[in-house]
């Protein structure tokens, strides 16, 4: 749902995808409802440093699309734990889960 994330969930919905845009605050993410047809792109909670969270988001994908990415660091929310450990965290439960199309 950021700069970047956002155009690429408009531009799979407009191809036809089902989009699961993966967001720390669901509600603050509510504009790319209407990107597809009703219920075709939905903001989810998901926690980019913990394992479960990941999985749960990614559980049925068949592609995955990772565009995650800090500005400042704050909190726990570090250049390395988002960016490094994420993007790991994110390749790591997709080849598990069988998914077989990932753009990082």
């Amino acid at each position: 749902s950021g700069f970047v994330g956002r155009y690429i969930a408009r531009r799979l919905a407009k191809a036809g995808w089902r989009v699961r845009v993966a967001v720390r605050r669901p509600n603050e993410a509510i504009f790319v409802k209407p990107y597809g047809v009703v219920g075709q792109v939905e903001p989810v909670l998901c926690n980019i440093r913990d394992d479960a969270s990941v999985a749960q988001v990614m559980m049925g994908a068949d592609a995955v699309v990772n565009c995650v990415g800090i500005l400042a660091r704050h909190g726990k929310n570090t250049f390395d734990a988002v960016q490094a450990e994420g993007a790991t965290r994110i390749a790591r439960v997709a080849e598990a889960q069988g998914v077989t199309q990932m753009v990082h």
